[in-house]
């Protein structure tokens, strides 16, 4: 769809989109929001709704999506870049962040498409491959300074400048425990000042003291002189600090020349990524406003349903109002200021929205159909640099309107016919309607003329409408009423403000008859409503009911998914334990076969089937792994930070982050500290750590009457191992170093779930089976980490 610059801003788009804007989170979302534009055919609308109801489900079902708050705009920096050849430290992290994002958005497309999420996997997969770019800005750190590991000279200049540091202390902290020497310093510490190392001296001890001025202190009482030993250190330090900052800059502009080769594509991936941000925000904002996606049709014409001009607050009237189905013009009459003119702009900005892909100020149920053109000619628009006249631009703008009307058309005028006589007007208008409609184009005007009136109520295709009027209080309700044309209301309104009887009188009289006939016969019609709208409002509100019925039913069906994955896991849990079991019952049985001949035979039947249950095994705990990662802040886009509050997946552990560290985090959980994979990490509470924020402490109350071993001999895995479990942590949070589990010799099925057990936990240390005097084979011993 087309709409020229002159319609967008007479319908005020730019101020509309605010709406949207606060619900954006990032300048790339912004910015993307400002450029958009109306979908160029049907298929692209379609595409672009389909999208996001796409992107709506995933939210509902995932809980969010992917994302980085620290974006904002590269095109300034690739500017920089480009003219300066260069980019230094913090100037690269903004690429590295939405590379990064890039980089996890594009590596979700195989679970998109494995999920059903064809269309998000279709846009992720628009974005360019970044994972070059990815690992040679991890060479960065958060604050854009580089690590040593950079390059392999950087490192080793670094260890040398180090190496050259600590002999420059040692050399100074000498001279200071030099009885000879300190009794001339006036400060026991060793300085840097103008990048070298110096010591503070006394001022009358300068003369004898085996150094060179550098700089006189703040006080002047003291200088900064450079001992003679330290000359040779300090002229390597200056020379290795020259040899960084050299590898430094090109590093940076080897960096530098790879973002700027990949400009089209970082550009594309911003655009992208914007719209992934509008989406996000559009699904925030219709939480909190009561708009909606309308249906899309393939014919011309729409159907608006409580359609209300959002600038205009609570004060706006909500209507209804629609073109192309039963009719291709409509013709809105009524007094001044009784909203006529907001009519046609509220019709302009929510088509012209839907074509953006955006919701509209409306209710469910409301339809547009295809346009290729929507044009409007509203308000004043007397062009004083070409010397034209009201009339003149009003109808320059109608003829650049005609050479562009085609049956896929619409066309918004105000006043149709005014600016100049009546009489004149009015024929002009009508030459206009009929024009229109034979070019097939859909039109919505105003007019005050009673010709054009007669002309819309006796014309087929031709439909009138009115805005409501209450004759008691002369004041406008900003109701439109479709199919009753506005009544000339001059005479009630001259009447209610004291006009006399006898001049009212006079002026009917000169009231032509056809004009006194058309007002009987909007008199009659204003007296009922439109059966046929009533029908179409209740058909209206029927459709959007079951739209809403459907989206609960889809957010119902992703709950059921979530609760088939649980199902499926404890199902693989049993699994497992049968699996297990049948293992440890084929060894026994293995070794009473192997007391008799056939015994090779036995072991290679063994072997056997040990080999295929060993694979069911494996891709149990393989998909068992990989449900419980999927769970992960990471695998959501989320990466934990320190400070933030964690649970480990697979466990009831749950505590604080204190360090990051690659792909682990060290946790504080309570009186120990664990570290775990950040793909087992699941962030309880959102949000960044400040530097004045308190440090979380989690007190754990230490269970009482906990004995040091548990017994378990006897009892089926199902019975033990809950027992087994709870009792590890009872004993854990009670403080002991070690403890025993007795399960017994037996067929070995309890030892090796108790030893599974072990391995999960995360505050098991190590665990062994018994020692001589400790029960043997029949007892497990189990350390926590933690304890000395």
């Amino acid at each position: 769809m087309i709409s020229g610059n002159q319609t967008v801003q007479l319908l005020e788009i730019h101020k509309i989109l605010k709406f949207y804007d606060k619900y954006v989170r990032t300048e790339l979302g912004k910015n993307y929001l400002k450029s958009v534009q109306p979908s160029q055919n049907i298929n692209g609308l379609n595409d672009r709704q389909n999208l996001f109801r796409e992107f709506e489900r995933y939210i509902d079902t995932k809980g969010d999506f992917p994302w980085d708050d620290r974006l904002i705009s590269l095109d300034g920096l690739l500017e920089e870049g480009k003219s300066r050849g260069i980019l230094f430290g913090e100037e690269f992290l903004p690429f590295k962040f939405l590379i990064s994002l890039v980089v996890k958005i594009k590596n979700l497309s195989p679970s998109f498409l494995r999920e059903g999420y064809d269309r998000l996997a279709e846009k992720a997969g628009e974005l360019g491959d970044f994972s070059n770019e990815e690992q040679a800005l991890s060479v960065l750190d958060e604050d854009g300074r580089l690590y040593d590991s950079a390059s392999a000279k950087l490192a080793e200049i670094r260890r040398e400048l180090e190496s050259a540091k600590r002999q420059a202390r040692a050399i100074g902290q000498n001279i200071i425990s030099d009885p000879s020497l300190s009794s001339k310093l006036q400060d026991q510490v060793i300085a840097l000042r103008n990048g070298r190392y110096v010591l503070l001296v006394r001022k009358e001890s300068a003369s004898s003291f085996p150094g060179v001025f550098v700089d006189y202190s703040s006080s002047g009482n003291s200088l900064y002189m450079e001992p003679h030993s330290l000359v040779a250190v300090n002229n390597r330090i200056a020379m290795l600090l020259e040899d960084e900052r050299r590898e430094e800059r090109r590093i940076c502009q080897k960096l530098t020349s790879m973002l700027i080769s990949r400009e089209k594509a970082i550009t594309r991936a911003q655009d992208l990524v914007g719209q992934f941000d509008i989406m996000w925000g559009i699904y925030y904002f219709l939480q909190k406003n009561d708009w909606t996606f309308p249906e899309i049709e393939d014919k011309s014409g729409f159907y608006l349903i409580n359609a209300r001009h959002p600038l205009l607050g609570a004060k706006a009237v909500p209507i209804d109002v629609h073109c192309g189905r039963n009719f291709k013009a409509l013709v809105i009459t009524g007094p001044n200021t009784g909203g006529k003119t907001v009519a046609l702009k509220t019709v302009g900005l929510c088509i012209y929205l839907a074509w953006c892909g955006l919701p509209i100020p409306a209710k469910g149920g409301s339809r547009v159909g295809q346009f290729s053109r929507v044009e409007a000619d509203i308000g004043d628009e007397q062009s004083i640099e070409q010397n034209l006249s009201t009339f003149s631009g009003h109808i320059k703008r109608i003829i650049e309107m005609l050479n562009q009307a085609d049956d896929t058309s619409l066309f918004l005028i105000d006043e149709l016919g005014a600016g100049t006589d009546p009489e004149e007007g009015a024929a002009l208008g009508i030459a206009i309607l009929e024009t229109f409609l034979k070019r097939g184009s859909s039109l919505l005007a105003t007019t005050h003329h009673n010709s054009i009136k007669r002309y819309a109520l006796t014309t087929p295709n031709v439909e009138t409408a009115s805005v409501d009027f209450d004759p008691e209080t002369l004041l406008p309700k900003y109701k439109l009423l479709l199919g009753i044309p506005g009544q000339s209301n001059a005479l009630l309104i001259a009447r209610r403000l004291g006009m006399p009887e006898d001049v009212l009188e006079i002026a009917k009289r000169e009231l032509k008859t056809s004009d006194t006939s058309l007002e009987k016969l909007v008199s009659n019609l204003r007296a009922k409503l439109s059966d046929l709208e009533e029908k179409a409002r209740e058909l209206a509100r029927e459709r959007a009911e079951v739209q809403a019925v459907k989206r609960e039913l889809d957010r119902k069906l992703a709950a059921l998914e979530e609760r088939r994955e649980g199902i499926m896991a404890e199902v693989e849990q049993k699994a497992k334990r049968l699996i297990k079991e049948a293992q440890e019952s084929a060894k026994l049985l293995l070794k009473e076969i192997s007391k008799t001949a056939s015994s090779k035979e036995a072991h290679r039947t063994f072997s056997s089937l040990k080999k295929r249950t060993d694979d069911i095994l494996r891709a149990i705990e393989e998909r068992e792994a990989a449900r419980i990662e999927k769970k992960s802040s990471i695998s959501e886009g989320k990466v934990p930070k320190t400070g933030d509050k964690v649970k480990v997946l697979g466990t009831n552990a749950t505590g604080i982050i204190e360090k990051v560290d690659n792909d682990k985090a060290t946790i504080q959980a309570g009186p120990i500290r664990l570290d775990v994979p950040l793909k087992r990490l699941k962030v309880l509470e959102e949000g960044e750590e400040r530097k004045d924020k308190p440090s979380i402490k989690i007190s754990v109350e230490r269970p009482q009457n906990v004995s040091s071993s548990i017994m378990i001999r006897g009892m089926t895995v199902d019975e033990a191992m809950p027992m087994v479990e709870t009792y590890l942590d009872k004993a854990f949070r009670a403080g002991y170093r070690e403890v025993t589990i007795i399960h017994g010799r037996g067929e070995g099925i309890l030892r090796r779930e108790v030893h599974d057990l072990c391995r999960r936990l995360p505050y098991v240390e190590e665990f062994r089976l018994g020692g001589p005097g400790e029960g043997g084979y029949g007892v497990t011993i189990v350390r926590f980490k933690g304890r000395n």
